[in-house]
């Protein structure tokens, strides 16, 4: 798999599930990583068997493609090895398997050479194993995501438990001054609130956007090929607008659309926190068949046991204020810390 089409497979995967994701919240805040949410479905997807009416659908749901699985285990094998020399970003998998059964000999090899996971034996049936995941998914988020797994996420079927967690601390390239934060309306989707924010007035990459009705803010971080987009609609149009269009531009057509330019910026300084269970949400983008008894998932154990998915879920936190951003899930101008753990848990299919 080219890295062209990888990375445009990533982005209309984030696209998509943004839609659903504002569909199924609305008038609420959504913070997501969709990187995050479809390296754990990748995982899973190293299990499937190749040809199976399931991979089909997983494929073309999660952007990739058709590709053969070992082309898909190579472009996020190239991926995470980049953040591994990156300062600022962190993101580690994990694979808790059902003590007692043991892990196909090519899914786990796949799993820990390009995911950077080996499996871990824990006894699902036991109380103390949402504690056990948890406190791994709050030590690799530096405590910012906590009790991801609640009671009903975990079941004495269960039998695999894939998790991904994303930590980011970054600095802006261009700080803002806290002497120049103060309480201003911010206008959102629904009645103005009185928020801190902060002000700077620097050489930003800039685009106005008429198709979308809106414009457009790259803001860098230092130490790090990174930065956040921040997309305004205009006055005239609307959040909802502009979220329904958002499908209509790639992030490369955005990025040459931007030139360096003198520009006032105001943003918020706040901290949020989402979580969701994303069975209907993946149900919806039509990977419906793994999460039933027909999903052919028997490479992922050596038993003969038919898995089915029974849970996907991802929680994520992001606090943005002079320095940078700071999230979890788990992350903006002091440091940025940005977390976003995943869990997606499977079980027996019960007949």
């Amino acid at each position: 798999m080219k890295d062209v089409e990888f990375t445009q497979g990533l982005e209309h995967f984030a696209l998509r599930l943004h839609e659903h994701l504002c569909r199924a919240n609305p008038g609420l805040n959504i913070i997501y990583s969709p990187l995050s949410i479809q390296t754990s479905a990748a995982m899973l997807r190293m299990g499937t068997s190749e040809e199976s009416a399931t991979a089909k659908k997983m494929d073309e749901g999660l952007g990739f493609g058709g590709r053969k699985v070992h082309e898909v285990a190579e472009a996020f094998g190239v991926l995470l090895k980049s953040f591994k020399q990156c300062q600022v970003l962190k993101m580690v998998n994990g694979l808790y398997v059902m003590k007692g059964l043991q892990v196909d000999e090519q899914f786990g090899r796949l799993l820990e050479q390009k995911f950077r996971s080996k499996p871990i034996e824990i006894d699902f049936s036991s109380e103390q194993a949402a504690s056990i995941i948890n406190h791994w998914v709050e030590s690799q988020t530096n405590n910012l995501i906590k009790d991801i797994i609640g009671p009903n996420v975990l079941s004495k079927d269960a039998r695999l438990c894939l998790v991904n967690a994303i930590h980011f601390k970054g600095k802006w390239a261009v700080r803002f001054n806290e002497k120049d934060t103060r309480e201003e309306e911010f206008f959102g989707s629904g009645k103005p609130t009185r928020v801190r924010m902060m002000h700077v007035c620097e050489n930003f990459l800039f685009a106005v956007l008429p198709k979308l009705e809106a414009t457009a803010l790259r803001m860098n971080y230092s130490a790090c090929n990174m930065a956040m987009i921040v997309i305004l609609p205009d006055e005239k149009s609307s959040l909802t607008r502009l979220e329904n269009q958002l499908t209509d531009i790639s992030v490369e057509a955005l990025s040459s659309a931007m030139n360096l330019e003198k520009v006032d910026v105001k943003i918020p300084s706040f901290t949020a926190e989402f979580q969701q269970e994303l069975s209907q949400v993946f149900i919806l983008m039509g990977m419906k068949r793994m999460f039933s008894g027909q999903a052919e998932l028997g490479g992922m154990l050596k038993s003969q046991e038919s898995l089915c998915v029974s849970k996907i879920v991802h929680k994520a936190f992001i606090e943005v204020n002079e320095v940078g951003t700071k999230a979890a899930a788990a992350t903006v101008t002091t440091p940025m810390v940005f977390y976003l753990p995943v869990i997606l848990s499977l079980q027996i299919e019960n007949s």
